[in-house]
């Protein structure tokens, strides 16, 4: 059984979900402490201006994910639903994921991650992405520190195989893996070029959504279709 990790981010770009997409089980890593220079409340689209940034903001003071807590004194949701609308309005498959996303935006969330994963476990059903999702913080037991960690949640949930993303690479200890017998195999990913709404050449790494409202229920084909075999290492 193969088994991904991965911290709730904000709208997460398309490699996130080609690993989910690989998966028999996905874990949010909540119990995290945000990192320098996390994507936890912030990713791109595009829009008629290019690139843009969308970035939720944040009250000061907690360290761990699922605890951090959005600043809804600042109008955020208003702004980040019209850049959305005026963004995808004239794609194609906007008028049929529009609502959903739609009553996420109206709903004043105070933690982050009950947000992003309400996101995500939207776009994972939009995708026709079947994963059994976890929350790290359900489980009532510390598993440790670094990749020892990510090793022990996958065998809690008696995984066979842990699928890692590029990233994760600078830090996983193989042998804390191989010790207690899960395969460590790590995600190749080459990003598929598609059809976008703006711009005269291609603009990747940007959240799924602007390949969602483009393409709608293809998009899970334009994923795969440039998809390489799990690799042991890169």
């Amino acid at each position: 059984m193969k088994v991904s990790i991965h911290q709730p981010n904000y709208l997460p770009w398309i490699g996130y979900f080609n690993k989910l997409d690989q998966s028999d089980c996905f874990v949010f890593l909540d119990k995290a402490d945000v990192s320098k220079g996390s994507v936890l409340n912030r990713n791109y689209i595009l829009s008629p201006n290019g690139k843009t940034l969308l970035t939720v903001p944040l009250k000061k003071g907690e360290k761990a994910i699922h605890q951090v807590q959005i600043n809804n004194s600042r109008n955020w949701r208003a702004k980040h639903w019209a850049t959305i609308e005026a963004s995808y309005k004239k794609s194609p498959y906007w008028p049929f994921y529009k609502d959903r996303f739609q009553q996420i935006y109206e709903k004043e969330w105070e933690y982050l991650c009950e947000l992003n994963i309400a996101l995500i476990t939207l776009i994972c059903e939009l995708l026709t992405i079947n994963v059994k999702i976890y929350r790290e913080s359900e489980f009532d037991e510390d598993f440790g520190k670094g990749s020892e960690r990510i090793a022990n949640i996958v065998a809690k949930l008696k995984g066979t195989t842990y699928i890692s993303g590029s990233g994760g690479k600078k830090y996983n200890n193989r042998e804390d893996f191989e010790e207690i017998g899960i395969e460590l195999m790590y995600q190749h990913f080459t990003h598929p070029v598609y059809e976008q709404l703006w711009g005269d050449s291609f603009t990747e790494k940007l959240s799924v959504i602007d390949l969602l409202f483009t393409h709608g229920p293809h998009s899970i084909e334009i994923i795969r279709s440039t998809r390489n075999p799990l690799v042991k290492d890169l």
